[in-house]
């Protein structure tokens, strides 16, 4: 039963695979701006900093960084930032998207678990935008002259990985509102800056009081982005990379669990009210 059961999950998630995969490369411009995004952002933010002092915007940036290249630093914060604003948007907007083309209701026809689905879709985002962004990895630390060891892809993968899922935990949170309110695009929005603001993504968390700090070490993408810029840049940090994969899967399951009993307690309200369907 067990074997059955299982088979039938990975069916599931392969054809959530390739529906997202579809939806991924259906438009090309889409695709290609996601692609080019860090860079774009990258470039703007050297760019300010060369306005602002001059020749001596290296060095600065090195001695307040740790990191030679700001180019290299600027765009992997950007990797992860845009693929943390594709996960938290995309877990918390596939409910609202199925409820608009009105297939919302057919998941609860089937035997699978509703919160099993949304997250699958989550795993699926995962994996493409990890496949997405290997693109912008490649060329970022081409760059420098050099590419990463086998080794260090693994770990940049599964860095990445561990940042971006747990997300969907907070995803199904904002999913659990949508079911209750038909609202997304606001509390996402809300989410995601919270998160960009908080994770490092383009400057040293260091500048910001130590309460601050103690928050943002509640973010999974903030270890995601220092152990990143720790494999590929050599930035430095406090920590070790088996402490903070250990830091990240704690939040990880955390932040799953959050958004699993969040997302339960509100499907359980609306079937109580009968605004399953309603839209």
């Amino acid at each position: 039963m067990a074997a059955k059961n299982s088979n039938g999950i990975l069916r599931v998630f392969r054809g959530i695979l390739t529906k997202e995969a579809k939806l991924l490369t259906r438009y090309v411009g889409s695709l290609f701006m996601v692609l080019a995004l860090p860079f774009m952002m990258s470039g703007l933010f050297v760019g300010i900093g060369y306005a602002v002092a001059g020749p001596s915007a290296t060095a600065n940036f090195a001695s307040n960084t740790g990191v030679q290249n700001p180019i290299l630093y600027m765009t992997l914060g950007g990797v992860l930032m845009i693929a943390s604003m594709v996960m938290v948007e995309n877990t918390s907007s596939v409910i609202r998207e199925e409820q608009l083309i009105g297939t919302f209701e057919l998941h609860y026809l089937t035997p699978n678990s509703t919160v099993v689905v949304w997250l699958l879709h989550a795993v699926a985002q995962s994996i493409l935008m990890l496949l997405v962004f290997t693109i912008d990895l490649t060329v970022v630390v081409a760059l420098q002259g050099s590419l990463l060891s086998p080794v260090e892809w693994v770990e940049s993968a599964l860095v990445l990985l561990l940042g971006l899922l747990p997300l969907a935990g907070l995803g199904l949170v904002v999913a659990a509102l949508t079911v209750r309110f038909k609202e997304v695009w606001a509390v996402a929005s809300t989410v995601n800056a919270f998160i960009a603001m908080l994770s490092g993504y383009y400057y040293p968390l260091e500048v910001f009081p130590r309460v601050v700090q103690a928050v943002s070490a509640l973010l999974p993408t903030t270890h995601a982005t220092q152990v990143l810029r720790g494999i590929v840049a050599g930035g430095s940090s406090s920590l070790n990379l088996a402490e903070r994969v250990g830091i990240m899967v704690s939040l990880g399951l955390a932040y799953l669990y959050l958004g699993r009993l969040t997302y339960t307690r509100w499907e359980d309200e609306a079937r109580r009210r009968g605004e399953l369907s309603k839209y």
